[in-house]
């Protein structure tokens, strides 16, 4: 169980699960600085005790929603996957949940889910140990991997502002012949390229024992 939240009965109508993804949605539409649990409670027309019996702080709320963001389902993928490529699925499934609250990743400074964190890594290192790489390595590289994909979907977010992207427009001469290879629209090609080098260097490892 969760041990940054405290079920003490439980509301008639409504569910954990629904209360997270209200959340989301009124997340998707408002900065998180706005989102308080007497809205949220407004939103699933619950009152806002039914609410504190699931979480007693907006932090506690902010850390469950951290927590189911960075989750993997690895159960879901196909058993005719290598390796290789279930790593690569995990990771693809790591950054679309990242990007549906992008905004949230900020806060895991103050409400990082350690616990949700080492299960991630735990599931990105599983397909890097069938790679016949030494389970203590393949956990490194997987929070390596970890990490990048939370960088990544960051700055994915952060670089798609039409004011940042024209901040690389106005540079001067000796910097040009650098920025003009700049992907900051075409996120998709970058993440491909990002993805495709780290797991070829990590699979290329094995053949170099």
């Amino acid at each position: 169980m969760n041990k940054n939240v405290r079920r003490v009965g439980r509301p008639s109508v409504t569910s954990r699960e629904e209360i997270l993804a209200a959340a989301v949605e009124l997340l998707q539409q408002e900065e998180l600085s706005a989102l308080s649990l007497r809205q949220l409670a407004k939103q699933l027309d619950l009152s806002p005790t039914s609410l504190y019996r699931y979480f007693e702080s907006k932090q506690q709320l902010i850390t469950a929603l951290g927590e189911n963001l960075i989750s993997l389902d690895a159960t879901s993928l196909p058993a005719s996957y290598s390796s290789e490529q279930r790593l690569e699925a995990l990771l693809n499934q790591l950054r679309r949940q990242v990007l549906t609250l992008p905004g949230l990743l900020p806060q895991f400074n103050s409400a990082l889910p350690a616990e949700a964190m080492v299960r991630t890594i735990a599931d990105l290192a599983q397909p890097i140990i069938d790679m016949n790489i030494e389970r203590g390595e393949a956990i490194r590289h997987a929070q390596s991997l970890l990490w990048m994909t939370l960088g990544f979907a960051l700055f994915e977010t952060s670089s798609s502002a039409d004011n940042i992207a024209g901040l690389f427009l106005d540079l001067p001469a000796e910097l040009q012949a650098t920025s003009q290879h700049l992907v900051l629209n075409n996120h998709e090609q970058l993440w491909r390229e990002v993805m495709t080098r780290n797991i070829r260097g990590i699979a290329a490892l094995n053949a170099n024992i």
